[in-house]
């Protein structure tokens, strides 16, 4: 081998030799390298390990404590996790029972919710909010929101977890404050009043029928909703009688955020509004106007005539001659009238506050004023007399009408009185009595002097009568047909004298005796009359209806219907007589009537025939007193009488009679 090759061979023998030093060398560092390395590798690990144990241990901890229920589910929904609040809402016994969460769902809602997840495992990323029914393990049926994610391994889902939450009570919550909202939305549209609310930007919130209806908006509600509330402004100003005025109120309340009650706004058909301008406020910042028109025409209309109602009857009061008096439950003037201060004689300063029974009525009538006060605190109403002393010390007679005196509530708060100066009535009433007393012992004088004048009258009219006879019997056989004839006038004229004074006798004791009422069967009292009456025998008497039953004088009834009927029997010049007695009750009297077919009465002496001593037949039987009687007994007995007739076609009296 030539040298030359051993000397390049030589050369790279060398130049290997210190490639693979310097290859040594770099593997060397290397390997230092990577043994540092793998030690802080160790190092790191370990630290790995311990941050990963520290952290699945601060996890768990939240897990176990989370408030709401946590739930991890395989992809067929069994329960692998949960935590204790899972356990409660859902019905269990533990944290290791097994349960699958499809199981729970109403079977109403189960398809839905198979489909949520079945999108989310398919789709990826999560269920936000998904609201279910389900009943669980302990059987209560709530209401419950999941917000759940799912778990992938190599890209795989393999679980979900969530949170689950019952929202039962909210979601009741929420329906009933719905309901309210609907109810308080019906109750504002059905309002009586206009309403309407806007924002802090003048946007219409709400608005009801009432406020379209009284200012004749063209938009229904719901139309206004969300829209600017200045041409609703503009629309409804010309309703006013002062639009200008309108417009600046809503513009100053508005801009200066205080409410404005109470306003009065006119409109130009003469209606009369009240407006309220209420600024709303939330935690301290606006929100919107709250608009308010109440109708209140009818009701102005009532006040302004309720007033000159109270200033008439305040007038009239005032000034009318009875004293009012009002009092408090401690008996103390608050109130009384112009005339009470004339009766009384005092001013008004020396009545208010003061207690009246203390210094009005006399020492005799306090006891009774006294009594009547605790009568009206009972709630009593009454009337009564009593003796006042005036300012000036004279007694006078008062006649009060007390009642008590209520509040709103119906509670006593006093009383009030109507006084009335009977002074003067009760001087006239003790005058009175004094000449009724007079005027009865008048009447009894007379009655006495009548009976002594009648048999002094009779007496001698029986001598003559008796002188006559024995006058024509000692001369019969001397005295001529004219003196004959004569001698009967005279008898005849005697004898109508003596029914005359009998009459007179009869009229004068009417009402003078003081004989008791009983009850009296007038229809047997009249069929007896019948039976006995003098009557021809082409006269028929007839009572039409049964007579009642009434309380009265039964003398003097009984001479009441036989003058009626003897008058009526007397005066028949028909061939067929005819008299009827009929009866109708009316109210508080029996209305009789006595019907004949006589020769009737001509209407001008219709009021004349009751009149004493006036007869318009000038028959021998006839005193002219009879009628007069009649009258005076249906008097008696507190009724009228009265008649119709025409001549020739017969008479009917008509007279009343009280029942009791």
């Amino acid at each position: 081998m030539s040298q030359d090759k051993i000397d390049i061979l030589q050369r790279a023998l060398n130049r290997e030799k210190a490639a693979r030093k310097q290859a040594e060398a770099i593997l060397e560092q290397k390997s230092a390298e990577l043994y540092e390395s793998n030690q802080k590798l160790a190092e790191a690990y370990t630290s790995l390990e311990s941050t990963f144990a520290k952290t699945d241990s601060q996890l768990q901890g939240v897990f176990e404590h989370i408030v709401d229920a946590y739930v991890v589910a395989d992809v067929e929904g069994n329960i692998i996790k949960m935590n204790a609040a899972a356990v409660t809402l859902l019905g269990l016994k533990s944290v290791k029972d097994s349960c699958n969460l499809m199981d729970l769902v109403r079977p109403d809602q189960y398809i839905d919710v198979f489909n949520a997840f079945n999108v989310v495992y398919r789709e990826g990323g999560s269920v936000s909010d998904l609201v279910v029914n389900i009943t669980t393990k302990d059987h209560r049926k709530i209401i419950v929101q999941i917000n759940a994610s799912v778990i992938y391994d190599n890209g795989v889902p393999i679980a979900s977890h969530g949170i689950v939450r019952d929202i039962t009570q909210s979601k009741n919550e929420k329906e009933k404050l719905i309901e309210s909202e609907e109810r308080l939305a019906a109750l504002i549209q059905n309002l009586e009043e206009g309403v309407l609310l806007e924002d802090e930007n003048r946007k219409i919130i709400l608005v009801n029928n009432k406020f379209c209806e009284f200012f004749n908006v063209k938009k229904q509600p719901n139309e206004l909703v969300g829209k600017d509330c200045l041409p609703v402004i503009e629309e409804i100003k010309h309703s006013f009688k002062d639009s200008q005025k309108f417009i600046t109120d809503i513009t100053a309340a508005f801009n200066s955020k205080k409410p404005v009650l109470n306003e009065d706004l006119e409109t130009i058909d003469d209606r009369i509004f009240e407006r309220d301008y209420i600024p709303i406020f939330r935690d301290g910042v606006y929100k919107g106007h709250l608009w308010k028109y109440k109708d209140f025409t009818i009701r102005r209309q009532y006040r302004k005539s309720l007033e000159a109602e109270k200033f008439k009857y305040s007038s009239i009061i005032s000034n009318m001659n009875l004293g009012l008096l009002e009092v408090d439950v401690n008996d103390r003037i608050v109130m009384a009238n112009k005339s009470f201060y004339d009766m009384t004689g005092y001013a008004e300063d020396e009545i208010i506050g003061k207690v009246g029974k203390d210094f009005l009525p006399s020492d005799e009538d306090k006891e009774i004023v006294n009594e009547q006060n605790r009568n009206r605190k009972k709630g009593k109403t009454d009337s009564y007399e009593v003796r006042i002393k005036n300012k000036a010390g004279e007694l006078r007679h008062w006649l009060v009408s007390g009642a008590p005196n209520y509040n709103l509530k119906g509670e006593v708060v006093g009383s009030i009185g109507i006084n009335f100066d009977i002074t003067d009535i009760k001087s006239l009433q003790l005058q009175k009595e004094n000449l009724l007393k007079k005027l009865e012992k008048s009447n009894d004088e007379l009655y006495e002097y009548a009976h002594v004048v009648s048999h002094d009258l009779k007496s001698p009219l029986r001598s003559i009568n008796a002188l006559v006879s024995w006058l024509k019997e000692d001369n019969k056989d001397k005295l001529d047909a004219v003196s004959l004839q004569n001698i009967a006038h005279i008898e005849t004229t005697l004898e109508k004298m003596e029914q005359l004074i009998t009459d007179v006798l009869e009229y004068s004791s009417i009402g003078s005796e003081d004989s008791e009422k009983e009850e009296v069967n007038v229809h047997t009292l009249v069929t007896d009359l019948i039976g006995i009456l003098h009557k021809p025998s082409h006269v028929n008497v007839t009572v039409l209806n049964t007579l009642p039953s009434l309380n009265g004088n039964r003398v003097k009834l009984q001479q009441l219907f036989q003058n009626l009927m003897s008058n009526a029997i007397k005066f028949i010049d028909k061939e067929a007589g005819l008299v009827e007695i009929d009866v109708q009750a009316k109210g508080d009297f029996y209305q009789f009537s006595v019907k004949d077919n006589g020769i009737g009465i001509d209407k001008k002496f219709h009021d004349k025939i009751f009149k004493i001593f006036l007869s318009l037949n000038k028959r021998k039987d006839s005193t002219g007193i009879g009628l007069s009687i009649v009258k005076k007994i249906v008097e008696m007995h507190e009724g009228e009488i009265w008649l119709e007739s025409e001549p020739t076609k017969g008479t009917t009296f008509y007279f009343t009679l009280k029942k009791t």
